[in-house]
């Protein structure tokens, strides 16, 4: 298998983003650092460094120091299964309205400590992506289209996600461990909307896949030739907008024979494959309509084979 998968690895978290994996304040991973009891590495210029792995070791052995969840279940392969922690409606509501008011101001910092914090006290991925993050970003949206946004508006609030997006990855990262399955995830070809892209990308890096993003426009002849290469379990595929279906549905009988024959299952959600019509013609595993539905269809998947 190709170190393509392994991009991630090796790199080292900044205090800040150390703290924001712990669920306490920066200070404290800090002092913790400086005492030994959180190991750290020093740059030339004498800033602290640390190891995903050493984050998610402390978090296991002191989870009250960071109030993270209890021991997660295992899905079928092996990996981490998300928590699932129910949220109350008006919890749901006031959590989206929070994160809709960071996302308008620009404050990525904020709703990246908001999502993290979601998730390290039991929020699977998919449940922020679904009830927070995409419930926040509807309305952004919505009043785009209904000319109470301008296009800067929603310009800031797409790159606020982003931004805030790889503090929870961060996150997601250090808590798993031994990933098994692999996945391959890209957007159809003339959807350049990454947003979607990143949260299913990191909804299955949190069900404990290592995951290898295509990109967007990604042609299904292209992604045929990414399965025959590098052999994944899953195949996700976002769309927004499906502007040549007729392109589309050609080449993909020829992706998902290749797929078939890879033994590869495929995922294909979003606003693009919703149409009844349009799954017809594109069948798949799973036609997801949540990035939770996504979380609990990776739990039946089998174990990938060592």
């Amino acid at each position: 298998m190709s170190g393509m998968f392994k991009e991630t690895k090796g790199r080292r978290l900044t205090s800040r983003e150390a703290a924001r994996v712990l669920g306490v304040s920066e200070a404290s991973v800090k002092r913790w650092a400086d005492s030994g009891l959180l190991p750290m590495e020093k740059t030339a210029g004498g800033h602290r460094r640390f190891r995903p792995e050493d984050l998610a070791a402390a978090r296991r052995a002191h989870p009250a120091a960071g109030e993270a969840p209890p021991e997660r279940r295992r899905h079928a392969h092996g990996a981490s299964a998300p928590l699932t922690q129910a949220l109350e409606p008006a919890r749901e509501a006031a959590l989206a309205e929070e994160a809709f008011g960071a996302l308008l101001d620009g404050r990525d910092e904020e709703l990246s400590s908001l999502l993290v914090n979601l998730h390290l006290h039991g929020l699977s991925v998919g449940q922020i992506a679904d009830k927070v993050l995409c419930a926040a970003m509807r309305r952004v949206g919505n009043l785009w289209h209904a000319g109470e946004l301008s296009v800067a508006q929603e310009h800031v609030a797409t790159r606020t996600a982003t931004v805030a997006l790889q503090g929870l990855r961060v996150s997601v990262q250090a808590a798993g461990a031994g990933e098994q399955m692999r996945a391959l995830c890209c957007s159809v070809e003339d959807d350049f909307h990454g947003l979607p892209l990143r949260l299913a990308a990191l909804t299955l890096e949190g069900s404990g896949l290592a995951v290898f993003d295509l990109g967007p426009s990604t042609p299904f002849s292209a992604l045929a030739e990414a399965v025959q290469r590098f052999r994944p379990e899953l195949v996700c595929v976002s769309a927004t907008v499906l502007l040549r279906l007729d392109r589309a549905v050609y080449e993909y009988a020829g992706f998902i024979k290749t797929a078939r024959r890879a033994g590869a299952a495929v995922v294909l959600g979003g606003a693009g494959f919703r149409e009844e019509g349009v799954r017809r013609r594109l069948p798949a595993d799973l036609h997801a309509d949540s990035f939770r539905q996504m979380e609990e269809f990776v739990g039946t998947l089998p174990a990938a084979e060592s």
